[in-house]
């Protein structure tokens, strides 16, 4: 047979015309195939349908047939609705699965097998939705390499060395965890994925980019892992547990957790070896500069070893986070914030872990011990004894309490404390026999001289204050504060008398005689002049009775018993009951003495006429008698104007 020219032309475009056609028809069978293979669930079946690429990342484990099925990669009747040919060994396709009822659109990049010739799936990407509602196409190849990643994740986080716990993360986790003591590092990645391996994986996966956030079931709620894809590999950034249950605070952050430990080490290590200068790069400004920068911090003992290898337990706040970490005789309480710190040699801030408080519990919880306290405790008692042998009121305000300062130090009456004898201590420093501390308070007892003394110091502010001083004495009551709070408002009222301010008299005498005296007067009658010196003379007892409470005097002449009655906030003076050392039975009872010559018509304000007698068997009233004569010179006027 004679072979013609026109007849290998004719061939030629026939093969021409075909060949998209035919290519196309071995596409559209890798699609079915691929597609009866997931229906299979037979990994190897899959795997022959798939490209090398496909097969590297979305089925190198066995699990990648479950992990399909919750990708739900829509199954059953194939139909190409367009082919497009990208190269020649590259094509996309978009093609109805399912009945024309119920199907999906699925789009699949399909490769040409360069060892068999053959089309095979290359990716598949699919419709999901977001949580608006939103329809997003992802790629499964991608998101299977993402599960698959936190499938290898959470296994080697179970079982794996050190090393190979190391090597799923970024190097800034990586570099964070890397300097955790072995057994904190133990700890931390035990608690982060949990204490039992489910048999279940059902992850729920969001995806955008190079970033991948993973929520897994956990132990105590869900476990959150953050990957960042580095060179083509998912490798985990931060972690974090919310718990279920409301009393855990979880792990917020695997990443602020392991600065926290880290932080910690390094702070406690400086803290042992009483380094005052390497201690700054782990504590807060504040800490450091209030307790740490001139304190004696290497006399409080701090069993590193024991502490460092011992577990510790956590609790991470917004603010602030809280490790526990034990020894043999004490729990050790590390409290640290995240603040700002400016860079040395620059003006550029960054956020860091820094340790702002260690407290320290002995006897089981019955001793409670803040650093910060037991640092500052003993500099605050020293300037208050000084401040109290000057008698240097602004400093005494500075170093007290609230309470103190409301109930004593601010008042107006407080300017008398210049020359209150009382209390009389010797001069010197004082020398601490015995601490108490519990919580936010401490209590330090000291030897003043001979005279012992307690101070009451209360955590106001993240300084410490003087809440009370309690000074033994027989005569009185033991709290300086109580005292004070009852014996100034008599100079002060000693004071009105003495200068005849009847406003002043009237703020601070209680409901009878403020309403039965002054508010019948407007003066102050010859006769109160008696009191002064009797009101500042030496306090000798204080006595708390049921309806008031009453401080006693005497300059060794004249004795007086001060009544003051609680009104309020304050205590304010009910009556005076003068009398003669010699003589008990001399005696003048201040309230009804002025009483009486109101309702006699002795005493009526400045510019009232006398009542005329209109009986003549009315009795004339006594005059009443001094008790005292001697010599007295009342207080110069410029003390109280000070």
């Amino acid at each position: 047979m004679t072979f013609r020219p026109y007849s290998t032309v004719l061939i030629l475009l026939a093969l021409s015309v075909c060949a998209p056609g035919c290519t196309n028809l071995l596409a559209r069978r890798a699609i079915v195939s691929f597609s009866e293979s997931l229906q299979s669930d037979d990994l190897e079946k899959i795997r022959a349908t798939t490209s090398d690429q496909f097969a590297s990342k979305a089925l190198r484990k066995p699990e990648a047939v479950n992990d399909l099925k919750m990708m739900r990669v829509p199954k059953g009747d194939v139909e190409i609705i367009s082919m497009e040919e990208v190269n020649e060994t590259t094509k996309k396709a978009t093609v109805q699965v399912g009945t024309k009822e119920q199907h999906k659109i699925v789009d699949f990049q399909l490769k040409l097998d360069p060892q068999t010739s053959k089309w095979v799936v290359d990716d598949v990407v699919i419709g999901q939705l977001d949580d608006r509602g939103k329809e997003i196409r992802r790629s499964v190849t991608e998101q299977m390499d993402l599960l698959l990643s936190c499938r290898e994740f959470m296994a080697d986080w179970h079982e794996g060395s050190r090393e190979v716990k190391l090597s799923h993360c970024t190097e800034e986790l990586r570099t964070e965890l890397d300097k955790l003591p072995p057994t904190w590092f133990n700890k931390l990645t035990a608690d982060i994925v949990g204490t039992d391996r489910r048999s279940s994986f059902r992850p729920d996966a969001r995806l955008n980019g190079d970033r991948a956030v993973v929520r897994v079931p956990h132990t105590d709620g869900s476990l959150f892992i953050e990957f960042h894809s580095v060179d083509g590999k998912w490798k985990a950034q931060n972690l974090a547990v919310e718990p279920k249950d409301e009393d855990s605070t979880g792990v917020r952050s695997l990443a602020k957790l392991a600065a926290s430990l880290n932080q910690t080490a390094g702070f406690l290590t400086a803290f042992a070896a009483g380094d005052s200068v390497e201690i700054e790069d782990y504590s807060s400004p504040d800490f450091y500069s209030r307790c740490l920068m001139s304190g004696d911090f290497q006399d409080i003992p701090l069993p590193l070893e024991q502490v460092i290898k011992a577990e510790y337990e956590s609790k991470q706040f917004q603010d602030h986070s809280e490790l526990l970490l034990e020894s043999d005789n004490a729990t050790y309480m590390v409290t640290l914030r995240h603040i700002d710190v400016t860079e040395k040699g620059t003006t550029k801030t960054r956020t860091e872990t820094r340790v702002d408080e260690l407290t320290i519990f002995e006897e089981d919880g019955k001793s409670v011990k803040k650093v910060s306290a037991i640092l500052l405790s003993n500099t605050v008692v020293n300037l208050f004894v000084e401040a109290l042998l000057d008698r240097d009121l602004k400093q005494l305000r500075q170093l007290s309490s609230n309470d103190f300062n409301n109930r004593v130090w601010k008042r107006e009456a407080a300017r008398h404390f210049v020359i209150l004898p009382y209390p009389a201590i010797d001069p010197g420093e004082p020398e601490v026999f015995a601490t108490a501390y519990r919580g936010d308070v401490t209590e330090i007892s000291v030897e003043q001289g001979s005279i012992p003394m307690t101070f009451v110091l209360r955590l106001s502010d993240d300084m410490m204050v003087v809440d009370d001083v309690i000074i033994p004495d027989h005569r009185y009551r033991p709290s300086l504060k109580a005292n004070l709070e009852m014996i100034l408002p008599i100079y002060e009222f000693a004071s009105a008398v003495q200068q005849r301010d009847v406003d002043r008299l009237i703020e601070h005498s209680g409901n009878s005689l403020d309403q039965i005296v002054w508010k019948q007067l407007n003066f102050v009658p010859d006769v109160s002049q008696q009191l002064v010196r009797p009101l500042m003379s030496e306090v000798v007892k204080i006595r708390v009775e049921e309806d008031w409470t009453t401080v006693h005097t005497s300059d060794g002449v004249t004795n007086a018993e001060i009544r003051l009655v609680g009104e309020g906030q304050f205590y304010r003076i009910h009556d005076i009951v003068v009398s003669s050392e010699q003589d008990s039975t001399r005696q003048m009872a201040f309230l009804g003495t002025l009483r009486s010559m109101i309702s006699e018509g002795i005493l009526l304000p400045n510019g009232a006429k006398p009542r005329s007698i209109m009986h003549a068997n009315v009795p004339k009233a006594t005059p009443v008698q001094t008790i005292q004569q001697t010599s007295f010179e009342p207080i110069e006027r410029e003390v109280y104007e000070q």
